[in-house]
């Protein structure tokens, strides 16, 4: 309790409340409106179904909370246009602007690789956090058909635990901060299979993006903003079926070439519409409109 008096008594002092993908009961939403009613909803994530991360059955509480915030908000910066569509079916205030903004990549610190000959090691790479792990245990039958015609291939995990897939050499490399971009580079081919649901389909795409803004080629799931980032065939592959997976990562092995054209033109994407420079001026202008 003491906490919110705070945030409400901070809320008065400031000439706006940016409030990012954190989710208030009703009376207390009423209330820091009151304080300020230049409220931004910042959110990448589908956080209206928390449940779902949680392995909960969907109860409406997150809902319920979303819809408080995104109807009093002065603007809402969405992280795809799956999340933009429900901030504009909940909202109350007529002059909330909806905005999609993807999470951005800083071009700057994370540069292109530049070395795409085949080696004697075929590595597909994933990255991210163990609570996404099981996000690869769908891929489980085309890696081991990919593994047994590709016998050089790893499956390179970048994360915080180790993952164990029978029949597919996985290679666990604990994250750090420090390591992140060359790690990247060490990736022939980056993944990111996603299991199409309520949650996945809030997703921001930034795994996706990290490894395109390294010049990367990607295999992804055409699921939420995926679907949009990726153009089949020119900067990157979507993959829906086993088979799919399977002839997308065959096709990358061995072929240097096509991992260049294809990482070259993903960066490129990266470089024209995701990139932090860009989200940045964006916000800024969407601050400045709201504060005039």
């Amino acid at each position: 309790m003491r906490e919110r008096m705070q945030l409400l008594a901070a809320a008065m002092r400031h000439d706006l409340v940016l409030l990012q993908k954190k989710l208030f009961k009703r009376p207390f939403v009423t209330l820091l409106s009151k304080a300020n009613s230049r409220i931004i909803f910042d959110l990448d994530d589908a956080v209206m179904f928390h449940e779902l991360e949680r392995g909960q059955p969907v109860d409406g509480k997150f809902f319920n909370r979303f819809a408080a915030i995104a109807g009093v908000a002065s603007s809402v910066v969405a992280g795809n246009s799956y999340l933009a569509d429900f901030a504009r079916a909940t909202r109350s205030a007529p002059t909330c602007e909806v905005t999609v903004l993807p999470t951005p990549i800083d071009t700057a610190r994370l540069p292109a690789k530049t070395t795409y000959a085949d080696r004697s090691e075929f590595v597909v790479g994933w990255i991210g956090t163990k609570g996404n792990l099981q996000q690869l245990q769908g891929l489980a039958d085309p890696l081991r058909e990919v593994q047994a015609r590709i016998p050089d291939m790893c499956l390179r995990v970048v994360a915080d635990a180790a993952l164990e897939l029978p029949g597919v050499r996985v290679e666990f490399k604990p994250w750090r901060a420090e390591d992140e971009v060359a790690d990247l580079h060490g990736f022939d081919v980056g993944i990111m299979p996603l299991q199409d649901g309520l949650w996945n389909r809030g997703k921001g795409g930034y795994k996706l993006l990290q490894y395109m803004g390294a010049g990367l080629p990607a295999v992804a799931s055409p699921v939420g903003i995926n679907a949009e980032i990726i153009k089949h065939g020119d900067n990157g592959l979507l993959a829906t079926s086993p088979s799919e997976w399977r002839d997308g990562l065959i096709s990358m092995a061995g072929q240097a070439g096509l991992r260049q054209q294809l990482g070259s033109h993903a960066r490129a994407t990266v470089e024209s519409t995701y990139s932090l420079d860009g989200y940045l001026h964006r916000y800024a202008s969407l601050i400045e409109e709201l504060l005039s």
